[in-house]
């Protein structure tokens, strides 16, 4: 019985939870991707600073915590609130996980 069990787990993909979170990460990367096209209007995708800070190689959370910060207010920049308040949780998360994929700028000398 716990053989045709095990059968049937596997048959219906239930045994490889890791596998379906690493299609869903590379599905939110290629989303973040997309979305990131807004965000090279500003921020400079080869992630050298002009004026405007990068944020290629930001860890997921530090990301997905500074754009909260933007729709709370607790930073204030016009620009960026506005952008933080129009994408959901969701849009958020892709974009830090497409950030954090980026590598990181080189140091300032």
């Amino acid at each position: 019985m716990r053989c045709i069990l095990f059968l049937l787990v596997a048959a219906l993909g239930l045994g490889a939870p890791r596998a379906m979170a690493a299609d869903d990460e590379a599905k939110l990367k290629r989303y973040g991707q997309h979305l990131a096209q807004e965000c090279a209007g500003c921020h400079r995708m080869d992630g050298i600073d002009a004026g405007i800070p990068p944020i290629n190689g930001w860890e997921v959370e530090r990301f997905i915590a500074t754009l909260g910060a933007y729709r709370t207010g607790e930073r204030s920049n016009p620009a960026m609130g506005s952008v933080a308040r129009s994408l959901d949780d969701d849009q958020v998360r892709a974009l830090a996980i497409y950030f954090a994929a980026l590598p990181k700028p080189p140091a300032r000398k």
